[in-house]
């Protein structure tokens, strides 16, 4: 058994040499070594020197040249050219690292090549996004849209290209103050392996920001983000997958929260789901559908409650509410739209539980649906989900009404009720964004560009107009259409579609009230914060 080379790249674009298990001869032994030594040497050069990008195209030639014909030359070396051309900071290498990998699509292995792919385009954008001012450039940038894109088609292999993919896919969430969804990223990696120490650690940094939220169960949350970095530290790849500085990062973060426990006596304890709650309240702990920043971990009653409300502020002069004396119009008006969004969401987490758990015929003998000889079905458990995917997907629309008359300089008008989802990509709310400077903003632009045309969760916006205007019928798996635009679907993909848009809405949720809650908090108005009848929602 003989070592052949492979080179991958990793989260922080790092240059690793990994060794497979694989026959060769001894003259391909000393020519992949002799391949090594050149990478090695090439590599350290790039870290340690200025080159300019007519020396770095000539030793490619060179290289190129000498190893022509040799695979792991032809399956590797853009992933070292990545790696030196984000040393270099050279837009012009890492245009042609992209020129080649796209040449190269049909005989690279997917993963490899839409790794290394996405992770130049990284590249590129972090050097592209110094070049001006960094908030605007990440407004109309498209390049880490591309990028995490990119990283999405990297599927689940018997290296660990999917978790780093994954894991990048939350850093770039990160960039766009899409924290929230970021947890949700660095899960996906841990599902596929629960000790993967970058998705770990950035897990938990990303997890600390939402404990300043939260200070009656700070200690606490902080605990679970002390036991993923401990977790993380674990890992002997971290250096290797996300450079020398992370796993020292991790480790720093790690003595301050230490420190911290130890100033306050705290002592961590284990927390256990009560036995005396309902299924119900099980189901939401467990998919984390409570609209609290307890993250589904359960530390007291609280962690049982709905109590995300907006802390508004008002002028004292401002123009009263014809409804109430104690509120401004445009106060009264808001606090009505959110208690709809909430009305909404909840309506449609206890649909959801039961439309799950419904044990029902598929055929209602009262009801005599059409039958069209095309194997798709219809029963109350599918008009449940549909129902609730609706419902659901509205609240995206008064989120959208609720940040307009939030944030908007102009006038009120009750009356306007035309305001979509979409409108947190038009060109009024980029300005609102660019005059306020705040990355939650930014988090909700940047989530609603992904519902646009061949984005992200453009087949959720697809799926609700297929149910809203049209049909979209439940079928058996076997014969569902593999096609994008059909108009058919199977019940655990409608399921698994529905989680994820209880994900993507709970997100917008938050990025709103945080938005509102920064934006105020340096104000000098009349504060009106909402927490009355907060028990409702239960």
């Amino acid at each position: 058994m003989r070592l052949a080379i492979s080179i991958v790249v990793y989260s922080d674009g790092r240059l690793f040499f990994r060794y497979m298990r694989t026959t060769y001869m001894p003259n391909q032994m000393k020519l992949l070594n002799e391949l090594t030594n050149d990478y090695l040497q090439f590599y350290e050069l790039s870290r340690h020197e200025v080159l300019s990008d007519e020396i770095i195209f000539k030793k490619i030639a060179e290289l190129d040249k000498k190893y022509a014909n040799v695979k792991p030359h032809n399956e590797t070396f853009e992933g070292l050219l990545s790696n030196i051309g984000a040393d270099q900071k050279s837009i012009k290498v890492l245009n042609s690292v992209i020129k080649r990998l796209k040449s190269k699509k049909k005989e690279l292995p997917p993963n490899k090549y839409y790794y290394d792919l996405a992770n130049t385009i990284i590249a590129k954008a972090d050097i592209e996004s110094t070049t001006e001012n960094y908030f605007l450039y990440l407004i109309n940038s498209e390049s880490y849209k591309e990028a995490r894109n990119t990283f999405l088609l990297v599927e689940k292999d018997n290296s660990d290209h999917f978790e780093r993919a994954s894991t990048n896919i939350a850093n770039i969430l990160e960039k766009f103050g899409r924290n929230y969804e970021a947890l949700y990223a660095y899960d996906r990696a841990l599902k596929f392996n629960k000790n993967f120490g970058m998705a770990l650690g950035n897990k938990a940094i990303s997890l600390a920001y939402y404990t300043r939220l939260c200070p009656q169960q700070s200690l606490i949350l902080l605990n679970q983000v002390y036991l993923l970095l401990k977790q993380a530290l674990r890992d002997e790849n971290i250096e290797n997958i996300g450079g020398p500085f992370a796993a020292e990062a991790f480790n720093k973060k790690l003595i301050s929260i230490e420190s911290y426990f130890s100033e306050n006596n705290f002592i961590p304890k284990e927390t256990k789901y009560p036995t005396n709650i309902s299924k119900y309240q099980q189901f939401i702990l467990k998919h984390n559908l409570f609209l609290n920043y307890d993250f589904g971990y359960f530390y007291d009653n609280e962690s049982l409650k709905d109590n995300f409300f907006p802390n508004l502020t008002e002028k004292i002069n401002a123009k009263k509410s014809t409804k109430t004396s104690v509120m401004s119009e445009k106060t009264y008006f808001c606090f009505q739209v959110f208690n709809q969004i909430m009305e909404d969401f909840i309506t449609s987490r206890y649909n959801f539980y039961k439309a799950i758990n419904l044990r029902c015929k598929k055929i209602d003998k009262n009801t005599n649906y059409i039958y069209t000889f095309d194997y798709t079905g219809h029963s109350l458990k599918f008009g449940m989900l549909k129902s609730v995917f609706s419902t659901l997907y509205n609240c995206l629309d008064k989120i959208a009404h609720f940040a307009k008359y939030n944030f908007s300089i102009s006038e009120i008008d009750t009356n306007n009720i035309n305001i979509y989802f979409e409108w947190l990509t038009s060109k009024e709310f980029k300005e609102i964004i660019i005059n306020k400077q705040s990355f939650h903003l930014l988090a909700l632009y940047s989530l609603a560009l992904d519902f646009k045309t061949n984005s992200q969760f453009s087949n959720l916006r697809t799926i609700r107009n297929r149910i809203t205007h049209s049909f979209l019928n439940v079928g058996i798996d076997l014969y569902i259409s593999k096609n994008h635009e059909c108009y058919e679907t199977s019940e655990p993909l409608l399921i698994e579609n529905i989680h994820s848009l209880f994900i993507v809405v709970k997100s917008a949720i938050i990025y709103t009230i945080i938005s509102i809650y920064s934006d105020n908090a340096d104000k000098n108005n009349f504060p009106m914060i909402a927490t009355m009848q907060n028990d409702i929602f239960q």
